[in-house]
């Protein structure tokens, strides 16, 4: 009996002692070097790769060096540096605005044909990354197609991507004529052709030249909202280009050079009548470690691009104070709230931290008048205000 007892003892002992062992295999995420930069596949593997990790930090480090890359290239006209810049930017996180702005770089300082085709292939990978407006980027590989067929008589491509630019709503015909990308094209007989046929329609299918580029880029909503838990937008990711900077007065500094420390995105349209359209946008301050300052406005604007008004919609800006915005029947109702954290900011990282809750401070509403300024409807005394006007 006891040789049982000892028996059944052995098996407890040695099926408690077992250890279930596991193995993970990690895969080594996939890196991306200079020489790769315009393989699209690459190109595509490595963001979906790191969809897969914390990206958010690799996408701030990405902008800010491209900011530098801007800095340099719009202000300082360093064509050589901003070009090292932006694919320094493109390393550590791609992105499609910096391939398009890469490409402008090497096209403005090219002194022959033989990098033509690694422009042309910069364009592409900014094509294949959702650049938007895509009539920009058309012409600008219109530019790149002539340089490149110099010696061709028949230039299909240059003239099949200006038929794409003016299909996607590129007006600005002046500069086929004017750029010296393009002149040696004007006497071709394709785009002569070309021009007869967009002239005898033109009127018909005006979109208002360089504003009505950027107004069509803007996916349309009727109804739009940024909540308390969204208030840095991150799934709208699209950058606007520095061809618009007219339109976005925040994007210039006071020298009238580029503002170089935020980049601006595009949310929606929410309104377009005959007197005016209603867009909405975003920037980010880059040079900010956690908790970056977003600011989302509201701005109006007359059908040929002139600003009307401008509003503050939502916001964050600390880590504290956040603004959150509701259009919905030509109405904007806006509130500000503090958020409270269950710890001190100061002492625990936001990811180990949680908003406890949120205390309402003041709440406003506005409308779009027909003419579309944003005027008051109710505003209490305690709401942060931030109106921009035109001159009336």
């Amino acid at each position: 009996m006891k040789q049982i007892v000892y028996f059944i003892i052995s098996i407890i002992i040695v099926a408690c002692s077992t250890e279930r062992t596991e193995y993970v295999a990690r895969v080594k995420p996939i890196t991306l070097s200079a020489n790769e930069i315009c393989n699209k596949n690459k190109v595509a593997d490595f963001i979906f790769d790191m969809e897969e990790l914390k990206k958010d930090s690799l996408i701030n480090q990405s902008r800010q060096v491209f900011l530098k890359g801007i800095d340099a290239y719009k202000n300082k006209k360093q064509l050589a540096e901003a070009t090292e810049l932006f694919k320094q930017s493109i390393l550590i996180y791609p992105d499609a605005k910096t391939y398009y702005e890469l490409g402008n770089a090497l096209l403005d300082n090219h002194s022959n044909t033989s990098n033509i085709r690694h422009i042309d292939s910069v364009y592409e990978v900014a094509e294949h990354l959702g650049f938007k407006p895509l009539a920009q980027l058309y012409y600008k590989k219109a530019c790149v197609k002539n340089i490149e067929e110099t010696k061709s008589n028949e230039k299909w491509s240059v003239i099949y991507n200006l038929q794409s630019a003016l299909r996607e709503g590129f007006t600005d015909t002046a500069l086929f004529y004017s750029d010296k990308h393009l002149n040696s094209i004007v006497k071709n007989n394709s785009f002569i052709q070309m021009m007869i046929e967009y002239n005898a329609g033109k009127f018909k299918n005006n979109t208002g030249g360089l504003f009505g580029v950027f107004a069509k880029s803007f996916t349309p909503s009727g109804t739009f909202e940024v909540s308390a838990n969204d208030v840095e937008l991150k799934n709208y990711n699209t950058s606007i280009s520095y061809d618009f900077v007219k339109f976005i007065p925040e994007m210039q500094n006071t020298s009238f050079g580029r503002d170089v420390s935020h980049d601006f995105y595009y949310v929606t349209k929410v309104a377009e009548t005959p007197n005016y359209v209603a867009l909405i946008y975003k920037s980010i301050n880059f040079w900010g470690a956690e908790m970056q300052p977003v600011i989302t406005k509201i701005s109006t604007y007359n059908k040929e691009g002139s600003l009307i008004s401008s509003k503050i919609f939502a916001a964050q800006f600390s880590a504290e104070k956040i603004k959150t915005g509701k259009f919905e029947n030509n109405t904007i109702y806006i509130e500000d709230y503090k958020r409270i954290w269950k710890q001190a900011i100061d002492k625990v990282p936001f990811e180990e931290n949680e908003v406890e809750r949120l205390e309402l401070i003041a709440k406003a509403v506005y409308a779009i008048d027909e003419s579309g300024k944003i005027i008051e409807k109710s505003v209490p005394a305690n709401y942060s205000d931030s109106s921009i006007y035109a001159k009336q």
